[in-house]
């Protein structure tokens, strides 16, 4: 488990930081593609970069769906 997937937002701005953070490295990833060794691994290097933005978007959801409750 990364850090930022074990953070627990608790200061204002914390989710939005999150989320800057996963599609940064989201962007890094897929702009870095000829540094990985084989295909695969630049693809699985996406492919967990792609579930951390996910995973930040669902998290700000449930927050967000928790404050309206």
């Amino acid at each position: 488990m990364s850090a930022m997937t074990a953070e627990t937002p608790t200061q204002p701005g914390s989710l939005e930081r999150m989320r800057d953070r996963a599609v940064s490295d989201y962007l890094a990833v897929s702009r870095n593609a000829h540094v990985y060794a084989t295909t695969a691994d630049y693809l699985a290097a996406e492919e967990r970069a792609w579930e951390r933005v996910q995973a930040s978007i669902r998290r700000a959801q449930r927050v967000e769906d928790s404050a309206l409750a």
